[in-house]
């Protein structure tokens, strides 16, 4: 397959630079003068372009590269050419991201009771900028303020502290949007080279707290695009898929994280990915030492 992308590609006018498991290039669909600002999988032809943040499959590439104004001319152009086809890469609909105003976090108050109780220290919540809402539509959660890579206010996540409501979780944003808390812990991820993709904020925090803060939250079962983009650009070696673990329960957790390596499969390679979850049904429920011992398990 590998011999065929190049193929298609040197066709299409692209220089390719050699990048062992990749090839990189200048984008020709746009004004560029950087040779390595385009990324193309040798294994599937999958591409991403780290000025703008978007990414597709060989055809889409063709398409935009060739300006051919329907995806199936692409598609006939490789097949008529080259006689194969290639790897299908899902995408979610584009969604406007709203800006909050700063100022709702006035209403916070540094109460940090809720996550002492639950083994949390106080600076890892000083530092989220988190604390309960005294207020508006959060009013008695815990909340985490989530950012952006400007630093504007595009959602927060809030936690029941109360008891009374039957809503564990309540999210304010578009969370299709947030990779969080990459604004406190890039250079965690950059540095270990690997990242851990974990359900929710409790996961985060407890495995913060073993000292494992090279994490993303997915607020789910399943990598949202905008996750996925940031993945690719950080060029990581390890990504660790740590979700519930349901498997005597309703398996849920056990089953999403099998199609969301599936799905990262089409912009990784297989021995990037790797399925390591919580040894209880999930990190909140295990203590440091429980923590720091399924770490040592882990086989890269």
């Amino acid at each position: 397959m590998s011999e065929e992308i190049k193929d298609v590609l040197t066709e299409i006018g692209y220089k390719l630079r050699d990048c062992g498991k990749e090839y990189r290039a200048k984008p020709l669909y746009r004004e560029s003068d950087n040779p390595n600002v385009l990324c193309i999988k040798k294994s599937n032809g999958v591409w991403f372009d780290f000025k703008t943040n978007k990414f597709g499959n060989l055809e889409e590439l063709v398409q935009i590269t060739l300006k051919l104004k329907d995806i199936n001319e692409a598609k006939d152009f490789i097949k008529n050419k080259f006689n194969f086809t290639t790897t299908k890469v899902e995408k979610e609909k584009i969604k406007s991201q709203q800006i909050f105003s700063k100022e709702n976090l006035n209403q916070i108050i540094p109460d940090y009771k809720y996550w002492n109780r639950r083994g949390v220290n106080s600076d890892t919540l000083k530092l989220l900028e988190s604390g309960v809402m005294t207020d508006g539509k959060m009013k008695n959660r815990y909340v985490f303020p989530i950012f952006d890579k400007m630093n504007r206010l595009i959602g927060a996540a809030g936690r029941d502290v109360t008891n009374f409501s039957s809503i564990k979780w309540k999210l304010i944003g578009e969370k299709s949007l947030w990779v969080y808390p990459f604004k406190n812990n890039n250079q965690f991820i950059r540095e270990k080279k690997s990242v851990f993709l974990v359900e929710s904020i409790g996961d985060m925090l407890a495995l913060w707290e073993a000292g494992i803060k090279n994490t993303l939250v997915l607020f789910g079962l399943t990598a949202s695009s905008k996750i996925k983009q940031v993945l690719m650009y950080l060029s990581l070696e390890n990504i660790y898929i740590s979700l519930n673990n349901d498997e005597n329960q309703t398996g849920a957790g056990n089953k999403a994280a099998q199609k969301i390596r599936r799905d990262l499969l089409n912009y990784f390679d297989e021995e990037q990915l790797h399925i390591h979850l919580p040894s209880s049904n999930d990190f909140g429920c295990m203590k440091t030492s429980e923590i720091l011992e399924w770490k040592k398990q882990i086989k890269t």
